[in-house]
């Protein structure tokens, strides 16, 4: 059996977005993002935002032309509309990932060299990306990062929980992260949220990823995300110190509404079209 290519981290998850101003403005006064970077990618004519919400890292990102779909990234953008688009994996040797990946019959898309993307249809359902080099000017590689720095915000989210991903072939998922790349199944268990699902929880790198895969596709919230354009992503599920405290600011201090209905966790969700299409929940820590 080949080796497993190593991952250290999830870096990041991206927000495809059309409005790249107000998603950032969000994210900083709604889960107290703290913003370092931000740059345009001339290949795919578009801008980011690179910030971290507590430990985990979220871009943002927009097409500058929607419609010139020439551009890939314009191109997924009106294909999925704004929605978490991937998640992004660290490995130590870019070219070394996209051969051996390859080798193992994946499919991969948009190699720049230093970061290529592995296609949903190889990994169960996940738009994937995977890069070898640092972030700019990533708070991660100083010395005394921890996500201990951006605590405190009036939100009172700690940590990020999990990514949630839905797949309608959770043994093609389990393939890919835990064969191709060296993922370990956390747990492998049935769920009632938001539906009877096959749910396994896979620690990749230094993040909890849960893949659940419902028993009806046709029907329920679930099904319902597998039958439009996605990438797989459902929902990134945050810890927070107290619910109604963080409930009090989302509703009172940011305008949004929230919902209990179609989460993967007991606790709740902002509704997604008040937050350019991508889903929040929160959990109280435990």
């Amino acid at each position: 059996m080949p080796d497993r290519i190593a991952v250290s981290r999830i870096i990041h998850t991206i927000h495809a977005t059309t409005d790249i101003y107000g998603c950032r403005l969000l994210y900083q006064h709604a889960l107290g993002g703290l913003v370092f970077a931000e740059n345009y990618f001339p290949a795919e004519d578009r801008d980011a935002a690179l910030l971290y919400v507590t430990n985990h890292m979220v871009e943002p990102m927009a097409p500058r032309d929607p419609a010139n779909l020439d551009k890939p990234f314009a191109r997924m953008t009106a294909k999925i509309g704004q929605a978490f688009h991937s998640f992004e994996i660290k490995v130590a040797d870019g070219k070394a990932a996209s051969q051996a990946f390859r080798d193992a019959g994946a499919k991969t898309a948009s190699d720049y060299g230093f970061f290529f993307f592995v296609r949903p249809e190889s990994t169960g359902g996940v738009l994937l990306e995977v890069c070898e080099v640092p972030m700019p000017n990533d708070p991660y590689d100083r010395r005394g990062w921890g996500p201990e720095v951006g605590q405190g915000h009036a939100s009172g989210v700690l940590r990020l929980d999990h990514i949630a991903c839905v797949t309608a072939d959770v043994e093609a998922a389990l393939r890919f992260f835990t064969g191709s790349c060296d993922g370990e199944v956390v747990a492998d268990a049935r769920t009632e949220l938001p539906q009877s699902a096959r749910r396994v929880l896979v620690r990749i790198g230094d993040t909890h990823v849960a893949f659940l895969q419902p028993d009806d596709t046709g029907s329920g919230p679930l099904g319902a995300f597998l039958r439009k354009q996605q990438n797989g992503i459902y929902a990134l599920v945050w810890q927070v110190e107290d619910a109604e405290r963080a409930g009090a600011h989302f509703t009172d201090k940011c305008q949004l509404r929230l919902t209990q209905e179609a989460c993967v966790s007991a606790g709740f969700a902002i509704e997604p079209d008040d937050f350019y299409g991508a889903r929040h929940e929160f959990l109280v820590a435990g």
